[in-house]
């Protein structure tokens, strides 16, 4: 019997020196490799129709020894000996549920291009609806044998509303975790206001913190101000610094648009000097301009190489949109299948954008007939809505079209600037890895 490898139909390999190479098959999660120049060209010999035997001859190898090195690339589907390469699929169920809790309309800040339709029209969540969500929370989960939920405690200003979560939290967790399932929180804020209690609970909760960031200095300052126009960057900056010296984990978020992609390489060298993950997101609902942002961020992205060479964990630092590389998915996000947004009221709605809008299929914490799983599959689905480009196209696990409620034509409006920056996205992957190599090797010398 003849042994004839076949490469994987959505394989991605690129150079990155004389010397190596990576591969990736961007429909299995964590394929991704570092190969040598001469495991790159055995690859690169696999035609789909040249045997091992055939191929071992070119390259003087024992037939043993070349099925030894395509039986690992086989393991992550880099090959397969057969043509019956796997991709992500959809669960019959979720295992886990992830919310979107809009915990107040007020805020302290007047940004210029919030999105909240809402903001300002109410005060925070009452009382007797975080009463009825932990009551929905330990009986979704004890009947669906759910293992965890994670709560983003958003708003508004969900800090201004921090007195009430302190209380909400512990009930909420030990509530679940008498039916076997785990709560982990963090807030989706401004950050600009932190005290020692909130740090305090924090640490002792394990709460963490995703901290919205326009830019450095003037840049954050000019669409991030207080309500008395006055900017918050000094705050935000100096609350940050707290975090991580508390070791409370934090994430920044920077939502690229016109106003502030100019500043997105002084932006770039100031997060990664913290070393703090982070994640560029581009404005949705809005144009931009594209030349521009393709200038700043291959500017950012060379800044992330020069970096990676003194030792920066770009992979486990750096997230772009909401691309995954590595884990892959079937959806963005996990609305209309694991999870959805719930308002001050109680509603539960597709995604926290149409807060205040009226849609239909969005359903109320108090239904006593529907648990959240119920509500979340009975509501709306536009997830599955994607182009026919996108169901062909080789990087579909990896992007999975974008966000559903702002897709143009069923579709990411961002495709054509993945194509160029998911391959750079491994590239300097490639070079993190080559970097690990290089010091382990440095060091058994000395």
């Amino acid at each position: 019997m003849k042994w004839i490898p076949q490469k994987a139909p959505k394989l991605l390999h690129r150079k990155i020196s004389e010397d190596y190479a990576f591969v990736v098959n961007c429909a299995f999660p964590n394929s991704f490799r570092l190969l040598n120049k001469a495991q790159y060209d055995i690859l690169k010999e696999i035609d789909g129709q040249s045997d091992v035997s055939s191929i071992a001859s070119l390259f003087s190898l024992s037939d043993d020894v070349l099925v030894d090195y395509l039986n690992l690339l086989s393991r992550t589907e880099i090959i397969r000996f057969d043509e019956r390469f796997s991709e992500p699929q959809k669960p019959d169920k979720p295992q886990s549920l992830n919310f979107w809790i809009h915990t107040t309309d007020t805020c302290n800040l007047g940004c210029s291009y919030c999105y909240i339709s809402t903001l300002n029209t109410s005060k925070g969540m009452a009382d007797a609806v975080r009463e009825q969500l932990i009551y929905k929370l330990v009986e979704t989960a004890k009947g669906r044998k759910l293992k965890s939920i994670k709560f983003r405690l958003a708003g508004g200003e969900p800090l201004s509303q921090f007195k009430s979560w302190k209380q909400f939290i512990p009930h909420a967790k030990q509530g679940l975790l008498e039916v076997g399932c785990s709560l982990e929180a963090s807030f989706i804020t401004n950050l600009t206001l932190l005290n020692d209690d909130i740090i305090y609970f924090s640490k002792e909760y394990d709460l963490s913190f995703g901290v919205s960031l326009d830019g450095v200095g003037d840049t954050h300052d000019m669409t991030r101000r207080y309500l008395s126009g006055k900017g918050s960057f000094t705050v935000v900056d100096n609350n940050l610094r707290k975090l991580l010296s508390q070791k409370i984990p934090v994430s920044v978020n920077t939502v690229i648009n016109n106003q502030n992609l100019a500043g997105l390489p002084e932006l770039t060298h100031y997060l990664i000097a913290l070393d703090v993950p982070f994640r560029y997101s581009i404005v949705k609902g809005e144009d931009i301009d594209a030349i521009q942002l393709e200038k700043y961020l291959n500017a950012s992205f060379a800044i992330m190489q020069e970096a990676i060479q003194v030792g920066w964990n770009f992979s486990k630092r750096f997230q772009f949109c909401d691309l995954k590389p590595n884990d892959l998915g079937f959806q963005t996000c996990a609305s209309g299948f694991s999870g959805g947004a719930i308002y001050v009221d109680g509603t539960l709605k597709y995604c926290h954008v149409e807060f205040g809008e009226q849609t239909p299929l969005s359903f109320t914490i108090f239904d006593e007939q529907k648990d959240l799983v119920e509500m979340i599959e009975m509501g709306k689905h536009d997830e599955d809505k994607k182009s026919e480009d996108c169901k062909k196209c080789q990087y579909k696990h990896i992007c999975t079209s974008g966000c559903p409620v702002y897709r143009k034509d069923d579709k990411d409006p961002q495709c054509s600037l993945y194509h160029q920056f998911i391959p750079l996205y491994f590239e300097l992957q490639a070079l993190e890895r080559l970097k690990l190599i290089q010091d382990f090797q440095s060091a058994t010398v000395e």
